[in-house]
């Protein structure tokens, strides 16, 4: 006797049988749960309307994600007022009247 199959299943020894196909290879104490379940049918009843849920293929869904480049502000241009003989070191870097066309480095006292 043969059982149609009404929901894919998998049965020992590594055997797979999809909807629709006839099997006659169950093991025995599987077969009632999968009846009761509705899994299988006896093949020699007419055929249950067996319908296979839509497969729905949805596309990815990419969103573009737009990076604004950040506004970086130039510092502001000093005008050189002229050499300053007594300028200090403000910035501790070494040197005196940065960015000038009197830049120098601090001579030590």
């Amino acid at each position: 006797m043969g059982y149609r199959v009404l929901a894919g299943i998998d049965y020992p020894p590594n055997k797979r049988a999809e909807i629709g196909d006839v099997i006659d290879d169950l093991a025995p104490q599987s077969i009632k749960w999968l009846l009761s379940a509705g899994v299988i049918e006896d093949s020699s009843k007419s055929p249950q309307a067996v319908e296979e849920e839509p497969k729905i293929i949805e596309e990815p869904v990419v969103e573009e994600t737009i990076i604004e480049e950040p506004v970086v502000e130039a510092e502001p241009v000093v005008e050189a007022e002229g050499f300053d003989p007594n300028a200090k070191d403000g910035d501790g870097d070494g040197f005196l009247q940065d960015g000038t066309p009197h830049q120098r480095p601090v001579e030590e006292e």
